[in-house]
């Protein structure tokens, strides 16, 4: 039996070392705009990004968390100011369309999420909302539950030849 999903939110998750899994995922963003759907982006991580600025200027719903890297702060530190933020970014995911949620794979990886929350997140999200799921080291649990998994390898990069992030290209 074939099941037509055009009308069901599916999962998607760009992963691996190249660059590109944040620009896939806006690039869906600006797609899904382009349509008409009400969009929300979580950014985890970064801070100062061209996409930012471009997002909090158009008014769409955007998010960033940015702590210090998790690795520098005490767990307990860490878990309060995760825990406010995470319940804040998703209380209102039924609203949307379509979810962006940039870097969560290090999320999950260094801990500062926890690998049952993101399945929690792909198995009870809105029937009707697409997800978006970015960033490396996604664990194989989460990659088993969602639609789509892309990786994307890095074959060459400027920084293995000390050429560091520019402005508007990188962030």
């Amino acid at each position: 039996m074939v099941v037509d999903k055009s009308k069901l939110g599916l999962v998607h998750i760009y992963t691996g070392d190249g660059k590109g899994k944040t620009s896939t995922g806006m690039g869906l963003v600006v797609r899904a705009l382009g349509r008409g759907l009400k969009v929300k982006i979580i950014q985890l991580f970064k801070r100062d990004t061209g996409e930012q600025f471009f997002f909090e200027n158009s008014g769409i719903q955007y998010l960033q968390f940015k702590p210090l890297h998790p690795y520098f702060k005490s767990y307990d530190e860490k878990e309060k100011e995760e825990l406010i933020f995470w319940n804040e970014a998703i209380r209102d995911i039924d609203e949307y369309d379509l979810i962006l949620i940039d870097e969560i794979g290090p999320g999950i990886n260094w801990g500062v999420i926890p690998e049952e929350v993101g399945i929690d997140l792909i198995e009870n999200k809105p029937k009707n909302t697409e997800l978006i799921l970015t960033g490396r080291d996604f664990p194989q649990s989460l990659k088993d539950k969602v639609d789509y998994v892309s990786e994307i390898k890095k074959i060459k990069h400027p920084y293995d030849e000390g050429i560091l992030a520019r402005e508007g290209i990188e962030f």
